[in-house]
């Protein structure tokens, strides 16, 4: 039972879908409502044992239904489909049923009602026109025709038969002109709800957009008076150096709050014209949460507010993401909480990390805690919705009420969301959740600071032909923590892997150009091994040769990652770190 439900709801769905205009709908309700009368009457003249001509047209009719339908769904010509039906019902099948069941003592006349009236609703231009006049001249014609033509008429057996056949007609009839009708008045209904809800809209954006402008005006006015009050001062001043310090200090905060406010509409006016791009790069979440927090500590000092971190649910630091978006978000929901915050509170900022079932992600979620005055849950629900400032409480917060908006519209693009609790009086959390991508290995940005990573106990492979490059990297290398041991060529480079054990060496660093055997063969050869521990090792290409077809030949071979000499010490341990913390995760 449950099956032909859900069955019906699919049917349902597919033939009245919002992709179908409301022509090819009313169709299917057409359709769908003659397909009930005609079976009812197929019924009917079999019962009643009405003559053989009469049951071979009513189930015609039936299979030009079904014709019908297949033509208009599943072939998409809804159009050609109507055209079709109006010919066969009108100009053959209905004249052909008058005349053999009973004429125009029958049900017929309410048939033909039906024929007549379907290409006003179904049809457009001219030829709706065209074919009425058509068939309401057939159907006078025939009328006029049998009516001194009568021993043509297949009159039926009994009274009883006729009204039989009457009724059922106006069953038909009623089915289908009260489908008709119902639609109709259902797409009415529904039209005027879409309209309502659209006027109802634009009211509250253009009350929403009033009070931004009211609120954006204000906030301008703001520091463009602190601006021209402090110059003012200091033209007065300038013989005093500490007076004209102080104006010029105050006129640099007051226009940097001033150019806050102005991106802060320009990044809405993007988001909203779909203009944001995604743009990765390698980046610690360590180093952002420290720049936002330096970033808002003028503000925090004023009000004698501190923060608390805690990264030990912070695996993997350096990821790949929109860093300047990530920023701003973070930025925006530290800036609403040191605003919100008592004086001499504490504000609380948190990473977790979850895997995720993309092996090239991680999601993380940042968490950011006040203990300030917390929210209504009347605001709570709107609390990202542009131009909205909680009035409802005595605080007056400068602000355009865009940051939370743009704060969750940049989490979105990123692939991810915000959710926030709070309570009246005791403060809010927001938790930013975010999928961060693992940074490829062979994307290394070479200005990219990164926190220390502790590389003690590494076991490195240096395979290197020129002594001097190699005892300058493996003094640098071990300078870091890392143990070193060398090889002159890949020849014997393949002799110290194939001795030792699966896990000995971390990692191979091999120059390219070598005598004997080359980086490229070395590497081939390495890939090859019985055990894949040692097959898999990661090896990073050293060589002077920067091409773009170097770089593609080394990593067809089977490296992991280029880097181009002379050595940048601080992007080799980049790269570095990244294939040490993957090991460690894996």
């Amino acid at each position: 039972m449950q099956s032909v439900k859900n069955t019906a709801k699919s049917v349902f769905r597919r033939i009245f879908t919002e992709q179908y205009d409301i022509k090819h709908r009313l169709l299917n309700v057409i359709l769908l409502a003659g397909l009930a009368g005609i079976t009812v009457a197929c019924v009917v003249t079999t019962v009643s044992h009405q003559n053989v001509y009469a049951q071979i047209t009513s189930f015609v009719c039936l299979a030009v239904f079904i014709i019908t339908y297949l033509l208009a769904n599943k072939l998409n010509r809804p159009q050609l489909a109507v055209v079709m039906a109006s010919i066969m019902f009108n100009n053959i099948l209905l004249p052909l049923l008058y005349v053999y069941s009973g004429g125009i003592e029958s049900g017929m006349p309410q048939w033909y009602l039906l024929g007549l009236i379907s290409p006003f609703l179904l049809m457009r231009g001219k030829k709706t026109i065209v074919l009425f006049i058509i068939n309401s001249l057939e159907f006078i014609a025939l009328v006029i025709y049998t009516y001194y033509h009568p021993e043509i008429i297949h009159r039926m057996a009994s009274v009883h038969q006729v009204y039989v056949d009457v009724v059922c007609a106006m069953l038909a009839s009623v089915l289908v002109i009260g489908s008709i009708f119902k639609y109709q008045t259902f797409i009415y209904e529904k039209q005027q709800k879409t309209i309502t809800a659209s006027i109802i809209g634009a009211n509250q954006a253009i009350k929403a957009k009033r009070d931004f402008l009211s609120n954006v005006s204000h906030d301008i006015r703001t520091p463009m008076d602190a601006i021209i009050g402090f110059t003012e001062i200091a033209k007065k001043n300038m013989d005093n150096p500490e007076k004209l310090a102080d104006s010029l200090s105050k006129i640099s905060v007051a226009s940097n709050h001033l150019m806050s406010l102005v991106n802060e509409v320009l990044d809405i006016s993007k988001i909203e014209n779909g203009k944001t791009q995604i743009e990765e790069e390698l980046c610690s979440l360590h180093s952002i949460i420290d720049n936002i927090c330096q970033i808002m500590q003028g503000e925090m000092e004023a009000k004698n507010l501190t923060v608390e971190t805690d990264y030990s649910m912070l695996d993997d630091d350096v990821l790949s993401c929109d860093k300047i978006r990530l920023n701003q978000i973070l930025l925006n929901i530290l800036s609403n909480a040191v605003k919100y915050s008592y004086d001499g509170g504490k504000i609380y900022i948190s990473i977790i990390q979850l895997s995720s079932d993309d092996e090239t992600k991680i999601i993380n979620e940042f968490h950011i805690r006040d203990e300030g005055r917390g929210m209504s849950p009347e605001f709570l629900e709107r609390v990202f919705l542009p131009f909205e400032r909680d009035k409802e409480t005595a605080f007056s917060v400068a602000g355009t009420g865009l940051g939370l908006t743009i704060a969750k519209s940049h989490a979105e693009i990123m692939g991810g969301t915000i959710e926030v609790t709070s309570e009246l009086g005791k403060g809010s959390e927001f938790t930013v959740i975010l999928p961060l991508s693992i940074p490829s290995l062979t994307e290394i940005e070479e200005d990219q600071d990164f926190v220390h990573y502790d590389f003690k106990g590494r076991r490195i492979l240096v395979v290197d032909d020129n002594d001097l490059n190699r005892e300058i990297l493996v003094d640098s290398l071990l300078d870091e923590g890392f143990i070193i041991e060398e090889a002159i060529d890949g020849s014997f480079a393949i002799e110290k892997l194939r001795d030792s054990e699966p896990g000995y060496y971390d990692l191979v660093i091999m120059d390219l150009q070598m005598p004997v055997m080359d980086g490229y063969e070395t590497t081939k050869i390495i890939r090859k091994f019985t055990d894949k521990q040692i097959a898999e090792i990661p090896i990073i290409a050293l060589t002077a040769d920067a091409f773009a077809e170097e770089k593609s030949r080394a990593f067809n071979a089977g490296m992991n990652a280029y880097l181009v000499k002379p050595v940048d010490m601080a992007s080799l341990l980049k790269v570095l770190m990244l294939f040490f913390r993957d090991n460690k995760r894996s």
